[in-house]
């Protein structure tokens, strides 16, 4: 399967979110801008957790560097259900987005599978 890239400039959204009932559900990353575009991955629900994590550490890192203006805190948090129709562009599951690199000991464009 050719890669597909998806390049946002300066998204409006960008969420994790479910589509269905607790037990049958279905996780997705989902990408949005201002012009109306949406993208949305299908991924397992443990790719969701380690993508939170590192996310989560790279904030951390980044708010340590001498040179990183933290803003001021403000309420980020976006709970809004993802934007319906929930079409996906390719299934993330099988794939990966190439999450948990770096704990392999693996660097750069990061072309593994789990």
């Amino acid at each position: 399967m050719p890669r597909q890239v998806f390049h946002f400039d300066r998204p409006s959204r960008f969420v994790a979110g479910t589509v269905g009932q607790p037990g049958d559900r279905t996780f997705y990353l989902q990408a949005a801008d201002e012009a109306g575009r949406v993208v949305s991955v299908a991924l397992e629900k443990s790719q969701v957790q380690v993508l939170a994590e590192r996310m989560s550490e790279l904030l951390d890192e980044i708010a340590t560097r001498a040179t990183t203006v933290v803003p001021p805190d403000a309420d980020v948090d976006d709970l809004d259900p993802l934007t319906a129709p929930v079409d996906e562009e390719f299934p993330g599951r099988r794939h990966g987005p190439g999450l948990g690199r770096r704990r392999r000991g693996r660097r750069g464009r990061g072309r593994g599978r789990r």
